[in-house]
């Protein structure tokens, strides 16, 4: 092949590369969050495409480094629920849960609806969850517990989905080793 149409096929492999950076690294617009007032606990939402692995979640959860939260619980009435509200330190996120690490251990045989708060790349998210899951850490004295969202607004869904895909891609891009990366001197 002569030399223009190499030129053609690099332009149109580097605007391809170009173009999808663009569409992955687009910043949200939504930076502030506000509570939905209405619970809805059965709601259906979107199956949102699900990160393959041993994750056996209906989507995928990525890991956070010891993001603090604050956790209530929405059921004042149960004796066994003490303290009602505390702080926790979230272990890993998804847009349909998270896992948090606590001191205290709570019963989660009955549905246990609690509020939590985090803050997550400057966006604040309150969202409403039962506790699903429950860890015993022996040697910090420390429980997680595993909680699935039962009412998220939508914006807001998608607010976390596009964060945490782009958390992945950063995490993702640093594991590739610069070797791998294609330069001048592989083009010769």
């Amino acid at each position: 092949m002569d030399y223009k149409v190499w030129m053609y096929i690099l332009l149109a492999v580097v605007f391809l590369l170009l173009l999808s950076l663009y569409y992955i690294l687009r910043k949200p617009t939504h930076h502030h969050h506000h509570e939905n007032t209405a619970f809805k606990e059965n709601k259906d939402y979107p199956v949102i495409p699900s990160f393959k692995g041993n994750n056996h979640r209906d989507t995928f959860r990525m890991p956070v480094d010891d993001l603090a939260c604050f956790v209530e619980f929405i059921d004042v009435d149960n004796e066994a629920l003490n303290p009602k509200f505390f702080n926790g330190i979230l272990k890993n996120i998804s847009v349909g849960g998270v896992k948090f690490v606590c001191e205290h251990e709570y019963p989660i045989e009955d549905e246990v609806v609690i509020k939590i708060r985090f803050s997550l790349r400057d966006n604040r998210f309150i969202v409403r969850g039962k506790l699903v899951r429950k860890e015993l850490y022996p040697e910090k004295e420390k429980f997680g517990y595993g909680v699935q969202f039962t009412n998220i607004l939508e914006e807001d869904r998608e607010l976390l989905y596009q964060i945490l895909n782009r958390m992945m891609f950063e995490k993702k891009r640093k594991m590739v080793p610069a070797s791998n990366l294609v330069g001048e001197k592989s083009m010769v």
